[in-house]
Protein backbone atom coordinates (compact mmCIF):
# COMPACT_ATOMS: atom_id res chain seq x y z
CA UNK A 1 0.00 0.00 0.00
CA UNK A 2 1.60 3.28 -1.12
CA UNK A 3 0.25 6.72 -0.56
CA UNK A 4 0.10 9.16 -3.45
CA UNK A 5 1.97 12.46 -3.02
CA UNK A 6 -0.32 15.37 -2.28
CA UNK A 7 1.59 17.89 -4.39
CA UNK A 8 1.12 20.50 -1.70
CA UNK A 9 3.94 23.10 -1.81
CA UNK A 10 4.44 23.15 1.97
CA UNK A 11 5.34 19.46 2.13
CA UNK A 12 9.08 18.89 2.71
CA UNK A 13 11.14 16.86 0.28
CA UNK A 14 11.91 13.31 1.36
CA UNK A 15 14.44 12.94 4.17
CA UNK A 16 16.17 9.66 5.01
CA UNK A 17 17.39 9.27 8.58
CA UNK A 18 19.55 6.33 9.65
CA UNK A 19 19.57 5.63 13.40
CA UNK A 20 22.92 3.99 14.05
CA UNK A 21 25.47 3.13 16.68
CA UNK A 22 28.03 0.34 16.64
CA UNK A 23 27.24 -0.35 20.30
CA UNK A 24 23.98 -2.14 21.07
CA UNK A 25 21.70 -1.55 24.03
CA UNK A 26 21.52 2.22 23.57
CA UNK A 27 17.82 2.57 22.75
CA UNK A 28 18.38 2.76 18.99
CA UNK A 29 15.22 0.88 17.97
CA UNK A 30 13.07 2.66 20.56
CA UNK A 31 14.14 6.02 19.16
CA UNK A 32 13.74 5.00 15.50
CA UNK A 33 10.21 3.61 15.98
CA UNK A 34 8.94 6.40 18.21
CA UNK A 35 10.42 9.17 16.06
CA UNK A 36 8.69 7.65 13.03
CA UNK A 37 5.41 7.47 14.96
CA UNK A 38 5.81 11.07 16.15
CA UNK A 39 6.21 12.35 12.59
CA UNK A 40 3.15 10.42 11.43
CA UNK A 41 0.81 11.11 14.35
CA UNK A 42 1.68 14.60 15.57
CA UNK A 43 2.92 16.12 12.31
CA UNK A 44 0.73 14.30 9.76
CA UNK A 45 3.68 13.11 7.70
CA UNK A 46 3.82 10.01 5.52
CA UNK A 47 6.61 7.94 7.07
CA UNK A 48 8.32 4.73 5.97
CA UNK A 49 10.25 2.79 8.62
CA UNK A 50 12.79 0.25 7.33
CA UNK A 51 13.91 -2.42 9.79
CA UNK A 52 17.49 -3.21 8.73
CA UNK A 53 18.53 -4.85 12.01
CA UNK A 54 18.54 -8.67 11.80
CA UNK A 55 17.23 -8.75 15.38
CA UNK A 56 13.97 -7.36 13.89
CA UNK A 57 13.02 -5.44 17.05
CA UNK A 58 11.46 -2.56 15.10
CA UNK A 59 9.21 -5.03 13.27
CA UNK A 60 8.32 -6.81 16.50
CA UNK A 61 7.56 -3.42 18.07
CA UNK A 62 4.92 -2.68 15.44
CA UNK A 63 3.53 -6.02 14.30
CA UNK A 64 1.60 -8.78 15.97
CA UNK A 65 3.30 -12.17 16.04
CA UNK A 66 0.92 -13.34 13.30
CA UNK A 67 1.77 -10.45 10.97
CA UNK A 68 5.49 -10.85 11.59
CA UNK A 69 5.28 -14.58 10.84
CA UNK A 70 3.33 -13.88 7.64
CA UNK A 71 6.17 -11.68 6.37
CA UNK A 72 9.11 -13.82 7.44
CA UNK A 73 8.02 -17.45 7.11
CA UNK A 74 10.11 -19.67 4.83
CA UNK A 75 7.55 -20.28 2.10
CA UNK A 76 8.17 -19.91 -1.64
CA UNK A 77 4.52 -18.95 -2.12
CA UNK A 78 4.79 -16.02 0.31
CA UNK A 79 3.99 -12.72 -1.40
CA UNK A 80 4.51 -10.49 1.62
CA UNK A 81 8.04 -9.14 1.25
CA UNK A 82 10.66 -8.31 3.86
CA UNK A 83 14.03 -6.61 3.66
CA UNK A 84 15.91 -9.85 3.05
CA UNK A 85 13.79 -10.44 -0.05
CA UNK A 86 14.71 -6.98 -1.28
CA UNK A 87 18.42 -7.67 -0.83
CA UNK A 88 18.63 -11.30 -1.75
CA UNK A 89 15.68 -12.54 -3.74
CA UNK A 90 14.20 -9.62 -5.59
CA UNK A 91 17.16 -8.10 -7.40
CA UNK A 92 16.80 -7.68 -11.16
CA UNK A 93 19.59 -9.57 -12.89
CA UNK A 94 20.61 -11.02 -16.25
CA UNK A 95 21.16 -14.77 -16.40
CA UNK A 96 24.24 -15.29 -18.57
CA UNK A 97 23.42 -18.99 -19.04
CA UNK A 98 19.83 -18.63 -20.27
CA UNK A 99 20.27 -15.14 -21.68
CA UNK A 100 17.07 -14.01 -19.95
CA UNK A 101 16.44 -11.10 -17.56
CA UNK A 102 14.89 -11.93 -14.20
CA UNK A 103 13.17 -10.14 -11.30
CA UNK A 104 12.16 -8.42 -9.30
CA UNK A 105 9.80 -11.08 -7.95
CA UNK A 106 7.58 -8.73 -5.94
CA UNK A 107 5.79 -5.46 -6.52
CA UNK A 108 6.66 -2.50 -4.30
CA UNK A 109 3.33 -2.83 -2.54
CA UNK A 110 4.23 -6.38 -1.46
CA UNK A 111 6.92 -4.95 0.81
CA UNK A 112 4.83 -2.28 2.49
CA UNK A 113 3.03 -3.14 5.73
CA UNK A 114 0.61 -0.32 6.68
CA UNK A 115 0.90 0.17 10.43
CA UNK A 116 -1.31 3.19 11.06
CA UNK A 117 -3.23 5.82 9.15
CA UNK A 118 -3.29 9.04 11.16
CA UNK A 119 -5.47 12.12 11.13
CA UNK A 120 -4.44 14.87 8.75
CA UNK A 121 -3.00 12.54 6.13
CA UNK A 122 -0.17 11.09 8.19
CA UNK A 123 0.72 7.41 8.03
CA UNK A 124 3.32 4.94 9.23
CA UNK A 125 4.34 2.09 6.96
CA UNK A 126 6.91 -0.62 7.67
CA UNK A 127 9.37 -2.60 5.58
CA UNK A 128 9.66 -5.64 7.80
CA UNK A 129 13.04 -6.98 8.85
CA UNK A 130 14.23 -10.57 8.69
CA UNK A 131 16.64 -12.64 10.77
CA UNK A 132 18.11 -13.78 7.44
CA UNK A 133 19.67 -10.32 7.10
CA UNK A 134 22.55 -11.88 9.03
CA UNK A 135 23.35 -13.67 5.75
CA UNK A 136 23.44 -10.38 3.84
CA UNK A 137 25.97 -8.98 6.31
CA UNK A 138 28.45 -11.54 4.97
CA UNK A 139 28.15 -10.30 1.37
CA UNK A 140 30.79 -7.84 0.18
CA UNK A 141 29.60 -4.29 0.78
CA UNK A 142 30.32 -3.24 -2.82
CA UNK A 143 27.70 -5.72 -4.07
CA UNK A 144 24.77 -4.69 -1.87
CA UNK A 145 25.53 -1.15 -0.70
CA UNK A 146 23.17 0.58 -3.16
CA UNK A 147 20.15 -1.70 -2.85
CA UNK A 148 18.08 0.31 -0.36
CA UNK A 149 18.97 3.57 -2.10
CA UNK A 150 17.96 2.23 -5.51
CA UNK A 151 14.77 0.66 -4.15
CA UNK A 152 13.42 3.81 -2.48
CA UNK A 153 12.41 5.59 -5.73
CA UNK A 154 10.37 2.50 -6.64
CA UNK A 155 8.13 3.36 -3.71
CA UNK A 156 7.01 6.32 -5.81
CA UNK A 157 8.43 9.03 -3.61
CA UNK A 158 5.26 8.62 -1.56
CA UNK A 159 6.95 9.11 1.81
CA UNK A 160 8.14 12.40 3.22
CA UNK A 161 10.33 10.71 5.81
CA UNK A 162 12.21 7.42 5.74
CA UNK A 163 13.66 6.18 9.04
CA UNK A 164 16.07 3.23 8.97
CA UNK A 165 16.80 1.21 12.10
CA UNK A 166 20.37 0.02 11.51
CA UNK A 167 22.21 -3.01 12.90
CA UNK A 168 24.60 -2.29 15.81
CA UNK A 169 27.65 -2.88 13.60
CA UNK A 170 29.43 -1.65 10.52
CA UNK A 171 28.41 -4.39 8.11
CA UNK A 172 27.25 -4.52 4.51
CA UNK A 173 23.68 -3.93 5.72
CA UNK A 174 24.67 -0.94 7.85
CA UNK A 175 26.59 0.56 4.96
CA UNK A 176 23.60 0.08 2.65
CA UNK A 177 21.45 1.98 5.16
CA UNK A 178 24.01 4.77 5.45
CA UNK A 179 24.33 4.93 1.65
CA UNK A 180 20.56 5.54 1.40
CA UNK A 181 20.51 8.13 4.19
CA UNK A 182 21.15 11.83 4.14
CA UNK A 183 21.34 12.10 7.95
CA UNK A 184 22.58 9.85 10.73
CA UNK A 185 21.35 10.04 14.32
CA UNK A 186 23.62 8.36 16.87
CA UNK A 187 22.01 7.35 20.19
CA UNK A 188 24.45 7.03 23.11
CA UNK A 189 23.92 6.22 26.75
CA UNK A 190 25.68 8.48 29.25
CA UNK A 191 28.22 5.99 30.57
CA UNK A 192 31.83 4.90 30.13
CA UNK A 193 31.05 2.08 27.70
CA UNK A 194 29.39 4.36 25.17
CA UNK A 195 32.44 6.56 24.77
CA UNK A 196 34.05 3.96 22.49
CA UNK A 197 31.26 3.65 19.92
CA UNK A 198 31.28 7.12 18.37
CA UNK A 199 34.97 7.20 17.33
CA UNK A 200 34.60 3.75 15.76
CA UNK A 201 31.55 4.85 13.79
CA UNK A 202 33.22 8.08 12.64
CA UNK A 203 36.38 6.20 11.61
CA UNK A 204 34.32 3.72 9.59
CA UNK A 205 32.44 6.55 7.89
CA UNK A 206 35.72 8.21 6.92
CA UNK A 207 37.05 4.93 5.54
CA UNK A 208 33.98 4.04 3.49
CA UNK A 209 32.72 7.49 2.53
CA UNK A 210 34.77 7.88 -0.63
CA UNK A 211 35.04 4.21 -1.52
CA UNK A 212 31.27 3.64 -1.42
CA UNK A 213 30.17 7.23 -2.15
CA UNK A 214 28.33 7.63 1.17
CA UNK A 215 27.11 11.21 1.50
CA UNK A 216 25.18 10.95 4.79
CA UNK A 217 26.24 13.32 7.53
CA UNK A 218 25.99 12.78 11.28
CA UNK A 219 23.16 15.10 12.31
CA UNK A 220 23.86 14.61 15.99
CA UNK A 221 24.39 12.41 19.01
CA UNK A 222 21.38 12.03 21.29
CA UNK A 223 21.76 10.86 24.87
CA UNK A 224 19.27 8.03 25.30
CA UNK A 225 17.90 6.02 28.22
CA UNK A 226 18.80 9.05 30.33
CA UNK A 227 17.88 8.65 34.02
CA UNK A 228 14.86 10.78 34.90
CA UNK A 229 15.12 13.53 37.50
CA UNK A 230 13.19 11.33 39.95
CA UNK A 231 16.24 9.02 40.06
CA UNK A 232 18.63 11.53 41.58
CA UNK A 233 21.58 9.19 42.12
CA UNK A 234 21.64 7.71 38.59
CA UNK A 235 20.86 11.11 37.09
CA UNK A 236 23.89 12.63 38.79
CA UNK A 237 26.10 9.79 37.50
CA UNK A 238 24.83 10.27 33.96
CA UNK A 239 25.28 14.02 34.03
CA UNK A 240 28.95 13.55 34.87
CA UNK A 241 29.38 11.92 31.47
CA UNK A 242 27.58 14.64 29.53
CA UNK A 243 30.66 16.88 29.41
CA UNK A 244 32.91 13.97 28.39
CA UNK A 245 30.52 12.99 25.59
CA UNK A 246 30.18 16.61 24.41
CA UNK A 247 33.97 16.92 24.33
CA UNK A 248 34.22 13.66 22.40
CA UNK A 249 31.72 14.95 19.84
CA UNK A 250 33.61 18.20 19.43
CA UNK A 251 36.90 16.33 18.96
CA UNK A 252 35.64 14.36 15.95
CA UNK A 253 36.75 15.43 12.49
CA UNK A 254 34.39 16.76 11.36
CA UNK A 255 32.92 17.76 14.71
CA UNK A 256 29.59 16.19 15.71
CA UNK A 257 26.76 17.96 17.51
CA UNK A 258 25.70 16.59 20.88
CA UNK A 259 22.01 17.41 21.02
CA UNK A 260 20.65 19.33 23.97
CA UNK A 261 17.51 17.16 23.83
CA UNK A 262 17.69 13.80 25.61
CA UNK A 263 15.51 10.67 25.60
CA UNK A 264 14.66 9.57 29.13
CA UNK A 265 14.59 6.03 30.42
CA UNK A 266 11.02 5.12 31.27
CA UNK A 267 9.01 1.92 31.66
CA UNK A 268 6.42 3.38 29.29
CA UNK A 269 8.69 2.43 26.37
CA UNK A 270 8.87 -1.20 27.48
CA UNK A 271 5.11 -1.30 27.91
CA UNK A 272 4.56 0.25 24.47
CA UNK A 273 6.70 -2.48 22.89
CA UNK A 274 4.59 -5.16 24.56
CA UNK A 275 1.41 -3.49 23.24
CA UNK A 276 2.84 -2.97 19.70
CA UNK A 277 1.97 0.70 20.16
CA UNK A 278 4.61 3.48 20.04
CA UNK A 279 4.03 6.24 22.57
CA UNK A 280 2.79 8.86 20.05
CA UNK A 281 -0.06 6.48 19.17
CA UNK A 282 -1.14 5.82 22.75
CA UNK A 283 -3.19 8.96 23.44
CA UNK A 284 -2.10 8.66 27.09
CA UNK A 285 -1.58 12.12 28.65
CA UNK A 286 1.05 10.64 30.97
CA UNK A 287 3.24 10.11 27.91
CA UNK A 288 3.16 13.69 26.66
CA UNK A 289 6.44 14.68 28.31
CA UNK A 290 8.21 11.71 26.68
CA UNK A 291 6.70 12.57 23.31
CA UNK A 292 7.86 16.17 23.77
CA UNK A 293 11.41 14.85 24.20
CA UNK A 294 11.10 13.07 20.85
CA UNK A 295 9.76 16.29 19.37
CA UNK A 296 12.83 18.19 20.59
CA UNK A 297 15.13 15.61 18.97
CA UNK A 298 13.23 15.82 15.67
CA UNK A 299 13.55 19.61 15.75
CA UNK A 300 17.28 19.57 16.51
CA UNK A 301 18.20 17.18 13.71
CA UNK A 302 16.11 19.14 11.22
CA UNK A 303 13.29 16.68 10.58
CA UNK A 304 10.78 19.43 11.38
CA UNK A 305 12.74 22.42 10.20
CA UNK A 306 15.39 24.23 12.13
CA UNK A 307 18.93 22.86 12.37
CA UNK A 308 20.22 20.92 9.34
Amino acid sequence: MAYAPTGMPDRPKQSVLAVQNIKGGVGKTTIAVNLAALLAERHHRRVLLIDADPQCNASLYLLSDQRFEARTREDKARREGNLHDLFHGDVRYFDVVSGKPHGPLRKVSDYLEPVRTCAGGGSLTLVCGSARMFEVQEIAAEIVVSRIKKWLPRAGGAYEHVVIDCPPSISSVSLAALKAADKILVPMTADQFSLHGLPLLMRALREYKKVLDIKAKVAGVVLSMFPPSSDAVQRAKAERYVTAISDLCAAQKPAVRCLSAVISRDEAYRDSFERNEPLPFSGNPDHVWLIDELEAVAQEVGLLGGAP
